[in-house]
C-alpha cells in the first residue's frame, strides 16, 4: 500500500498553541460529599472508635510486650503461604516498623503472620460467635 500524499502542511505553531493550559476547559474538583456518604463515614468513625476502645481494653487485660508478640520470626516459611495485597500506606508503615523496631531482622511475612496470629487469638470467641450466627447448622 502506498502512502497518501498530503498537500496541506501542518501548522506547528497552531498545534503547540492548542496544548497551552489556558486553552483547556477548567473542571473544578468536587470536595462536597452527599449527605449519605457523610453519614456513612461518621458511622464508620464511631464504629472504629468503639473497636479501638474494646481492643485497648483487651490488650491491657491480655498483657504482653509488643516486641515479644510481633517482632519475631514466624513459625512457618513464606513458601507455604499465599500472596495477599495490602494498602501501600500500610506496607510503608510496616516496613518502617520492621526496619526500626525489628532492626531489619525479621521479614514482612513474619510480622504479618504474628499480627494475624494475635488477632485471631484475641478475637477467636467473637469470630466464632458471628460465624455461627451467619452460618447455621445443616441439621
Amino acid at each position: 500500500m502506498g502512502k497518501k500524499e498530503n498537500n496541506e502542511e501542518l501548522d506547528a505553531a497552531f498545534i503547540i498553541s492548542q496544548t497551552n493550559k489556558r486553552n483547556r476547559e477548567i473542571q473544578p474538583y468536587k470536595t462536597e460529599q452527599p449527605d449519605k456518604e457523610k453519614f456513612e463515614e461518621q458511622e464508620e468513625e464511631k464504629t472504629a472508635a468503639t473497636v479501638n476502645k474494646e481492643e485497648s481494653r483487651r490488650r491491657k487485660n491480655k498483657g504482653g510486650d509488643y516486641e515479644s508478640l510481633f517482632i519475631k520470626d514466624a513459625p512457618s516459611s513464606t513458601r507455604s503461604g499465599k500472596t495477599v495485597y495490602i494498602r501501600k500506606e500500610f506496607h510503608d508503615r510496616i516496613i518502617r516498623i520492621i526496619q526500626v523496631i525489628g532492626s531489619n531482622e525479621i521479614s514482612l511475612y513474619s510480622y504479618l503472620d504474628n499480627v494475624l496470629e494475635h488477632h485471631f487469638s484475641m478475637f477467636q470467641e467473637d469470630i466464632s460467635e458471628l460465624y455461627k450466627k451467619r452460618n447455621p447448622d445443616i441439621f
